[in-house]
């Protein structure tokens, strides 16, 4: 006959099948029935443990995982059911290929209720020896965090044990850039180009280039004074709808500078050229691909491919005498030729879309060294009325 013990529920020893087993009602459903369920153990001890942990989380408005549920299974059903519309259509393919290259092979069989931080350390450490890179596994440790904290919200898992589990450290390459005379150089091989604007504008202001290749004329107020450029939308390629736009994926990412003036003669002769294309397209052209005016298009109407514009700057680059260049290193050049020009960081940063001025000191405090310099000059002049020497 079974027993019951403070709060404990009904526990019995089930002899023929060598266990023990507790029944505890943790809810009422709909109809004011009772809800129970049932755990077993080796022991005694184990069921009453295991009892007082359902207990404790039905008072608290808790939902245990499963005993049978896998970390591959948990991780499919977040995927599905939880990510989508909470980021980019081109993060949540990312999120998918990590999960299910990374994190199922080394994690997917792991029961998600005993899942510890050493399981984890332990996947970091196999892809290491795989010869990941470190983005690699800080995105595998990433994506599993993200999952496992929206578990601990709802009381699925008691702790997260991927922010547990030691990150890792991914080096900073400072990489290279153009000086200003390759940035003039590229620029007067692209006179009369019909992505002469494009490149203006990347190396001006350091857009990225989904964000470049999404922008419509109406984030463009040409005749304002100052006139101004807003950012706040991504073209990317997703694998199955293809080319999607989406909004930035964080608030500093949505921006409005200042457009310089070439910038804004090299946007107003491109419109003009886009003008003409329309004509000479005739039908063909399309009037808003993806819903919106978009201002870099192809000579029909349709949206830059961001692969094909890396392809078009690779080339562009190449024939201009200066090497070849990607977009990204347009928009670290343009970051660079700011600092060089002594625009202080957090303008820098709010120039570039960056998440915080962090971000922007670690990735291009290598460059500070020279305007600290300045600065130094500077109150030498101001203190002392001297000259620097």
């Amino acid at each position: 006959m079974g027993k019951r013990g403070n709060g404990e529920g009904t526990i019995r020893e089930n002899k023929p099948r060598g266990r023990w087993e507790g029944r505890l009602t943790v809810d009422t459903d709909d109809g004011g029935r009772p809800v129970r369920k049932m755990v077993t153990g080796p022991t005694r001890a184990a069921v009453v443990k295991r009892m007082r942990e359902l207990r404790d989380a039905a008072d608290e408005g808790r939902q245990p995982a499963r005993a049978d549920l896998t970390v591959s299974r948990f991780l499919t059903e977040w995927l599905d059911d939880v990510l989508p519309g909470t980021v980019a259509a081109s993060t949540e393919q990312q999120y998918r290929d990590v999960v299910r290259l990374y994190v199922i092979p080394h994690l997917g069989r792991k029961r998600l209720r005993t899942l510890q931080a050493r399981d984890v350390a332990r996947m970091l450490r196999e892809l290491d020896d795989e010869g990941r890179s470190a983005n690699t596994r800080r995105l595998a440790r990433s994506v599993l965090r993200r999952a496992l904290r929206w578990a601990e919200a709802e009381g699925i898992v008691a702790r997260n044990v991927a922010a547990l589990a030691n990150g890792v450290k991914v080096g900073r390459s400072e990489g290279r850039t153009l000086t200003p005379d390759q940035a003039r150089q590229l620029l007067a091989h692209l006179e009369g180009d019909r992505l002469e604007a494009a490149y203006t504008v990347a190396l001006s202001l350091g857009l990225r280039r989904g964000e470049l290749l999404a922008l419509t004329w109406d984030d463009l107020t040409l005749d304002a004074t100052p006139p101004r450029l807003t950012v706040h939308r991504t073209l990317s390629r997703v694998k199955g709808p293809g080319l999607v736009l989406s909004d930035t994926k964080t608030a500093g990412s949505r921006r409005t500078v200042h457009l310089p003036s070439p910038v804004v003669a090299a946007l107003r002769a491109h419109r003009a050229r886009q003008a003409e294309e329309r004509l000479v397209a005739g039908p063909e052209w399309t009037e808003r691909p993806l819903g919106a005016d978009l201002v870099f298009r192809t000579p029909w109407g349709t949206p830059t491919d961001p692969d094909n514009f890396r392809n078009h700057c690779y080339r562009v680059t190449e024939e201009a005498g200066i090497g070849r260049w990607s977009p990204h290193e347009m928009r670290h050049s343009a970051a660079s030729l700011l600092i060089a020009q002594g625009v202080p960081l957090k303008l820098v940063s709010e120039t570039l879309g960056h998440a915080s001025i962090r971000i922007t000191s670690d990735v291009y405090g290598h460059l500070l060294d020279d305007a600290g310099a300045v600065a130094a000059d500077a109150m030498t002049e101001a203190l002392w009325g001297a000259s620097p020497t």
